[in-house]
């Protein structure tokens, strides 16, 4: 669960920071490889801060240099740099369209892989590419889906698929006539079938020879025998033909026949996480239908149950965009809760209201991501939280429950 939670709330993080946007290079994205020493880094620091002296705009100096110095405060806080590197970004953010509303804003990484070289830059916006990379599903899966008219070639990574090429023949249909007529003709569409092959077979080392580090396997598919010949053949590279777990028949081949072939080949792909995120699912959804009274679904009863020690497990959308907003009276304390998305969350800090216990009008408004809010309660009752990908067919089934589900522990009337 940790692993899991920790991998999607670190490309949460990423892409909040991705949305930041500065008044020109005052920005600052540091990254300190594992082993650098601290003190050095310091003192690298000290003298970019002297550099930034000489900014000619008053208030970009006033900004890098504030920026910069929240940066050495944050790092004096550290005895050593992290086993796998430190990334620390900072600078000034505008907090409306005038100059001067810009607020120093601060983010310490640890990312879950080492960084590789020192850098300092400062940029109008966050530097993540180096970060974005580790957030990329290492494992992948080749396929290949084919005919005599054509094939479509897609990597699979994680819980999503990509279409990277298509192809098409001009393999005439076989010749009904006799004869000379007949022989020429079968040897003329021969050669054409060995020319698609081989344009098949090169396109295919094109795309997976550079990726065999990361290539767990290579699955071929496609109604006919066009897929036997071609995966038989001396066509591929010869390290791509030790990856091929298997050569099965499908119905389609194009988009339809690659999301044919994941379908079917579930139990040669055991450990990519587009199955076990269905297998979740699935398992939810027999329940529901088996055992009503073990599940439930919708972000209230999910949290009740949560809170009563309930759950086993939840199953949650990642691409779910709510809140937890705790209004409160300032006069006599009344609070309610509800669970809002970012417009609903806008409008509350916007809409007069009435404090239904006092008739007071004044009012402040505590807000928390409910997926950090999840995750706590997950971890107080030793629940698991499973990350459901949103473009996939199971995590559009899970939508249809409000984007959250829980699997209980024991049976609740």
């Amino acid at each position: 669960m940790l692993e899991q939670l920790a991998m999607y709330n670190f490309r949460r993080l990423l892409e909040n920071l991705k949305s930041k946007r500065g008044r020109g290079t005052e920005l600052i994205s540091l990254y300190i490889p594992p082993g650098r020493n601290i003190y050095d880094v310091i003192k690298y620091l000290r003298q970019e801060y002297d550099q930034a002296g000489n900014i000619k705009d008053k208030l970009t100096r006033k900004n890098v240099q504030s920026a910069i110095e929240s940066i050495i405060q944050r790092l004096k806080l550290y005895r050593k740099v992290p086993d796998n590197g430190l990334v620390v970004f900072c600078g000034a953010i505008p907090r409306g369209s005038e100059r001067g509303t810009e607020k120093i804003e601060i983010y310490v990484v640890e990312p879950p892989e080492p960084v590789q070289s020192f850098r300092y830059i400062c940029d109008h916006e966050f530097y993540l590419d180096p970060l974005l990379d580790m957030t990329k599903e290492k494992k992948a899966y080749g396929l290949i889906v084919m005919d005599r008219g054509g094939a479509t070639i897609a990597v699979l990574r994680g819980s999503s698929y990509e279409i990277v090429s298509e192809l098409n023949s001009d393999i005439p249909p076989k010749h009904s006539a006799g004869g000379q007529s007949q022989r020429r003709f079968e040897r003329i569409r021969e050669e054409r079938v060995q020319h698609f092959y081989n344009k098949v077979g090169e396109e295919a080392n094109k795309i997976f020879v550079p990726m065999l580090n990361e290539l767990e396997g290579l699955i071929i598919g496609g109604p006919g025998d066009a897929r036997e010949e071609f995966a038989s053949g001396d066509y591929l590279d010869y390290r791509l033909r030790q990856k091929i777990l298997g050569n099965i028949p499908t119905s389609y081949t194009e988009s339809q026949g690659i999301r044919e072939l994941i379908s079917k080949s579930e139990e040669l792909m055991k450990e990519a996480s587009i199955f076990r995120e269905k297998q979740e699912v699935d398992k939810f959804l027999t329940l529901l239908s088996k055992k009503p009274n073990i599940v439930t679904y919708g972000m209230e009863s999910v949290i009740e149950q949560l809170k009563s020690g309930s759950v086993e497990v939840v199953l949650l959308l990642d691409d779910i965009n709510v809140f937890l907003a705790k209004r409160k009276c300032l006069n006599c304390g009344y609070e309610e809760v509800k669970y809002v998305d970012r417009e609903g969350l806008e409008k509350m800090y916007s809409e007069s209201w009435v404090c239904p216990n006092c008739r007071a009008t004044s009012f402040d408004i505590e807000e928390r991501d409910i997926v950090d809010h999840i995750e706590e309660l997950a971890r107080e009752t030793k629940a698991s939280v499973h990350i459901i990908s949103a473009g996939t067919e199971w995590g559009e089934q899970l939508r249809a429950f409000g984007g959250i589900a829980a699997i209980l522990r024991y049976e609740v009337v």
